[in-house]
Parts: structure tokens; C-alpha cells; sequence
């Protein structure tokens, strides 16, 4: 089992209660929970929008992008290039269990 690290201290994360995943534009950054509220003040914030992804409001957002994914491929042509760009979080939020969650089980 690999060990997963947290992004701000450094420090070994053991317990998927204490884990908090965000994405920040194409990476995938893991955090305690204590780490992450401090980081909600910095920076990374304001330009990045970096929320959690693995909560429940996570969750929905991948299953919504989904399936707007899915109704824009089945439409035509152009609006399946914008059903390429929903499809952004639902691949996010997979690569994010397979990389870091699934580690913690």
C-alpha cells in the first residue's frame, strides 16, 4: 500500500476521514483536513478554486458533468466538443479515487 502525503505539511495522511482531494486546474492535490481550511486562505483560492472534490458535492458534480456529457455527445457535432469540456470533472474525480482514495481503503 502506498503512503499518501499531504500537499501543505508534508506529513503521512492515514485515515480517508482526514483526507481532503482538490483539483487545481489540471492537478490533484491531497490535504488534512486541518491543512486544507488553512489553505482556503491562501492564493491558490482566489485563482484556482480550489474545492474538494471527494465530498458529496463532489460526487454530484462529477455524476451532473456526466451526464451532460453524455446528452451533449448524443447531440451533434459542435456540442459534443463542449461535451468534451464536461466531461473534465468526472475524469478528475476518477483519476482522484484511482491515485489517492483508493489507497486509503
Amino acid at each position: 500500500m502506498k503512503t499518501i502525503y499531504c500537499d501543505k505539511c508534508s506529513a503521512e495522511i492515514t485515515d480517508k476521514s482526514d483526507l481532503v482531494i482538490t483539483a487545481y486546474f489540471i492537478s490533484v492535490k491531497a490535504y488534512h483536513d486541518r491543512c486544507y481550511s488553512k489553505t482556503l486562505k491562501g492564493w491558490e483560492t482566489v485563482f484556482g478554486g480550489n474545492e474538494p472534490i471527494n465530498g458529496t458535492s463532489g460526487k454530484v458534480k462529477a455524476i451532473l458533468g456526466f451526464v451532460l456529457a453524455i446528452m451533449l455527445f448524443l447531440g451533434s457535432s459542435i456540442y459534443s466538443l463542449i461535451g468534451f469540456v464536461a466531461l473534465y470533472l468526472p475524469l478528475m474525480r476518477l483519476y482522484a479515487w484511482y491515485s489517492i482514495e483508493r489507497k486509503l481503503e
